[in-house]
């Protein structure tokens, strides 16, 4: 009885102080959130004082506590205390060791060694992290060379130079170094090789810094350099000397130079040619076939796509048959297939379709071929084969235009080009959620990932070192980076062998949906259907209202200053000013009724996309030119690669919204 009243009173001290601890502890755990979410704030806004100050709030009993440390090292390194950064993330490391953010805080620790001068400490975690596989790029490998700078500059030489070797090779992910490690290299004092003097003239010239790259390229043999001293020298202005180095130079160089500058010098030498275009490419290709120089297949590709046809078709198949492996020879016998088509040898054409997929297989005109090949099948009555070749277009080049144009010839739907202004695009903003499909992270860093992403730590995905495409689109979309997240997508499924749903976050962050009020309204009050509205705005801007291009279209729908102001005119509205034009709504304003105006005009959706970018009067003159009985050849035969492209682009854009919409 005695030891049940001691026992009694035991818990009568134990069980209140275990509940006030629970409860305290709940608290806690309720507030976390809370701190987290305002110290994310300020960390967004640049107070990282008030940042740091709301992470410290989170006790360590908190699942968020780990993260928080890190965000204080963060907060601390942002106003230069590096060593309360150097302990938090020392911290951070001990309590969440190997984790998804392991990589990017040991990197922050060591660079945060480094600027505290705490040099041999900042060494041995830049080392760490070279030994450790990362996509961190040879970041800490120009770091390493700035530490040894100190101590052995020959070492340092060696960092710069390897940095320099991979960043221009293309090999780092991080490459804002480049014109540093250049800078540093040759402020060493050390006799620099020619090779040297060559990474860092390139360093310069991949700036844009084309007089300091001459100040390099100068000293170097011109077998070394010739392309980049004829290239640097076009681009100061020094253009009776970039004239001369390449008269002098073609016989001799061509074979050193890089393929890409080569094909750039080229176009220079016809420019300073004095005569038409077409004499001074066939000037160029005689000197280029005489002497047996170097981008021959890139001259006579050049020169084929501004000749007549018939000799256009003799150099086509000059360059597949003496250069079958050059990157100009697929698109070279699509033309020769083009032409043999158009000139209705359909069996012929035919032969030359199945040609050029047995030889170049996964090439940009792959699927262009393969649709014209069941063409030619339909041209000659052989429909089950016709249908055979679309099948497996459309199967496997689901988000291509050639394979949604094969899908709708399947479907017999007649109505590729047709729009339906009864269209309505759903509305409010739809949440796309975090794409979990295409991530390699465990369970718990994505339950982590995404309880941060509630409290709209957005950036913290870039601390995560775990590259993917979908799911930098999808952070990039998050932090209000319209267009780089479009891209981000679109190049990502681009390299996809096996496509996702078409309901998927990856096309949804593809072909995101902006502006839908709006849009739909004006489809609405102006007979247009608003997918169309939004295909040609994603591929007009991306979405970005302050878009400008090189010809001055202002813009989310790149209107022309001269046709906003006409149509401006017709409607009575006053928005000369370039201010009002790139306003959203007034773009939309002026671009949706310059649409309506275009289909008054020609009442035929893609002749309506094909005026808008190629001008009405184009339009008119292909119509009287190529008719309009063939809607695929009608595209085909544009003239204007620029428009020809669009048309296609746009009407894949449309029909990709439906199928992720609709």
């Amino acid at each position: 009885m005695k030891y049940l009243k001691y026992i009694l009173g035991v818990l009568l001290v134990v069980v209140p102080a275990a509940v006030t601890v629970l409860v305290y502890n709940d608290k806690i755990t309720q507030n976390s959130p809370l701190y987290y979410k305002q110290g994310v704030h300020f960390y967004n806004d640049g107070d990282y004082q008030n940042a740091y100050y709301n992470f410290g709030k989170i006790k360590w009993i908190s699942p968020l506590y780990p993260m928080a440390i890190y965000k204080q090292a963060k907060s601390a390194q942002k106003v230069g205390d590096y060593q309360t950064a150097i302990l938090k993330y020392e911290r951070f490391l001990e309590k969440m060791p190997n984790s998804v953010f392991d990589l990017k805080a040991r990197l922050n620790l060591a660079k945060s060694y480094y600027y505290a001068k705490q040099y041999q400490e900042s060494k041995v975690q830049f080392e760490k992290i070279r030994k450790t596989t990362s996509n961190l790029g040879t970041e800490e490998v120009y770091y390493l060379g700035l530490i040894e700078k100190r101590m052995d500059k020959v070492k340092a030489a060696k960092y710069f130079r390897k940095y320099l070797e991979f960043a221009l090779a293309g090999k780092a992910l991080n490459n804002n170094y480049i014109l540093a490690a250049a800078e540093e290299l040759s402020a060493l004092g050390l006799e620099l090789s020619n090779s040297d003097k060559q990474l860092v003239g390139i360093a310069y010239y991949k700036n844009n810094k084309y007089k300091e790259a001459l100040n390099y390229f100068s000293k170097l043999p011109i077998s070394n350099c010739w392309d980049y001293l004829v290239l640097s020298n076009h681009y100061v202005g020094n253009k009776v000397v970039a004239k001369k180095l390449i008269e002098t130079g073609l016989p001799l160089y061509t074979h050193f130079a890089d393929e890409g500058n080569l094909h750039n010098i080229y176009d220079i030498y016809t420019s300073y040619m004095i005569g038409s275009r077409m004499k001074n490419w066939n000037l160029l290709y005689k000197i280029v076939k005489d002497k047996d120089l170097n981008g021959e297949d890139y001259v006579i590709y050049k020169l084929a796509n501004i000749s007549q046809r018939d000799k256009a078709n003799l150099l086509y198949k000059d360059l597949v048959a003496r250069f079958p492996d050059s990157n100009y020879a697929p698109e070279s016998l699509w033309n020769i297939f083009w032409n043999t088509y158009r000139k209705k040898d359909y069996k012929t054409a035919e032969q030359l379709a199945i040609q050029h997929l047995k030889t170049y297989k996964k090439v940009e005109s792959t699927p262009r071929i393969a649709f014209w090949l069941a063409k030619t099948a339909l041209k000659q009555g052989k429909n089950s084969e016709a249908n055979n070749y679309l099948s497996r277009l459309a199967s496997k080049y689901p988000d291509n235009y050639y394979g949604l144009r094969a899908s709708n010839l399947l479907e017999k739907k007649n109505d590729f080009w047709t729009t339906n202004v009864k269209n309505k695009l759903p509305e409010g903003d739809e949440e796309i959620e975090f794409p979990i499909s295409v991530s390699e992270l465990n369970i718990k860093d994505l339950k982590l990932i995404n309880t941060l992403f509630e409290m709209g730590d957005y950036e913290i995905w870039l601390d995560a070192d775990f590259s993917s495409g979908i799911i930098d689109s999808w952070f990039a979309q998050k932090r209000g980076k319209k267009s780089s997240s479009i891209v981000m997508a679109r190049d990502s499924i681009d390299k996809m062998s096996v496509k996702p749903p078409y309901i998927s976050a990856s096309y949804k962050l593809a072909y995101p949906r902006y502006w839908v009020d709006e849009i739909n309204i004006a489809g609405q009050k102006l007979g247009i259907d608003p997918y169309l509205i939004i295909s040609l705005i994603r591929e007009e801007s991306y979405f970005n209202e302050h878009a400008r291009s090189k010809s001055n279209a202002i813009g989310l729908m790149q209107i022309m200053p001269s046709t906003a102001n006409y149509m401006a005119d017709k409607l009575s509205f006053d928005s000369k000013s370039l201010a009002a034009i790139e306003s959203p709504r007034t773009n939309m304003y002026l671009g949706c009724n310059y649409l309506r105006y275009l289909k008054e005009r020609f009442n035929n959706d893609l002749m309506v996309i094909a005026a808008y970018n190629g001008g009405e009067g184009s339009v008119s003159k292909w119509i009287r030119l190529y008719g309009t009985e063939d809607l695929d050849e009608f595209v085909e035969k544009i003239p204007y690669d620029e428009t020809r492209n669009y048309v296609k682009k746009v009407f894949k854009t449309y029909h990709m919204y439906q199928k992720v919409y609709k």
